[in-house]
């Protein structure tokens, strides 16, 4: 059953009118579901930052992603995109659509968060200046990672630095991204925001989580500009500069909805 609910938990104050059943996420046990190819971790922002903290406490490291129409669109047709998002220890939504297609699914409303994509930053960013992680921001438009890291160093207080990674190639991997990886590693992060497109983004931190032991990295894309600039302004930006292409993939998201409905 594609795209839909399987597998264990159930979680305090949940009572669903049928006995729903959910994966687990990799970090804290949060309820999983799929939306196509695409896993959805499901949790009040209380039990999402126990997780986030768990992975950087414990030591082990970890990736957490926030897909979006566009992660679930080419996760249909390419295989490396939909492991790397598969095998992520935390898939947020990094949309108001992935909330709102999981409760087309039929997850019951109790389940589902109503924060996504840029609203899970700030509270983000708030607990890591309270418990004195370093952050690196990693970005590849031209000055967004010093912006960036500024920006959170300012607002939120944290411990940033950011580091320019211009010249990613498109698997996210290569002499030029150990390097770049290796400069990373000598300021001994705890959190590393990467802002980069799709798949390079996923690629990317999927490659660096094996060399940076014990990092955990979070892909924001443009939900970093989000955070900075207010609310929706680079994605707002990015649509109206293809709006072909983003009308081309709601329409497939919906196909994949369909398809998974069916299933």
């Amino acid at each position: 059953m594609r795209g839909v609910m399987r597998l264990v938990t159930a979680r305090a104050g949940l009572v669903p009118s049928r006995p729903w059943r959910f994966d687990k996420s990799p970090a804290g046990g949060l309820p999983r579901v799929r939306i196509g190819h695409v896993p959805l971790d499901l949790g009040r922002l209380d039990e999402v930052l126990r997780a986030v903290e768990g992975l950087v406490t414990g030591g082990q490291g970890g990736r957490i992603l926030l897909p979006d129409v566009e992660q679930v669109v080419r996760a249909e047709r390419d295989e490396v995109l939909r492991s790397a998002l598969a095998t992520a220890e935390l898939s947020l939504a990094g949309g108001p659509s992935m909330i709102r297609a999981a409760g087309r699914l039929g997850v019951p409303a109790l389940a589902l968060e109503p924060r996504a994509g840029a609203q899970w930053l700030p509270p983000l960013a708030t607990l890591a200046r309270e418990r004195a992680w370093r952050v690196v921001v990693v970005a590849e438009r031209p000055k967004l990672s010093e912006w960036a890291a500024g920006a959170l160093r300012d607002r939120y207080g944290l411990l940033a630095v950011g580091v320019a990674a211009p010249d990613v190639p498109d698997n996210g991997r290569g002499p030029w991204v150990d390097t770049l990886i290796d400069r990373i590693e000598l300021t001994r992060p705890d959190l590393v925001w990467v802002s980069m497109d799709t798949p390079k983004q996923e690629l990317f931190c999927q490659h660096a989580a094996q060399r940076l032991h014990g990092a955990v990295l979070l892909g924001v894309g443009s939900a970093m500009e989000s955070l900075l600039v207010g609310r929706g302004g680079a994605r707002a930006r990015g649509a109206l500069r293809s709006p072909w292409r983003w009308l081309l993939q709601r329409l497939a998201f919906q196909r994949v909805l369909a398809h998974a409905r069916a299933t």
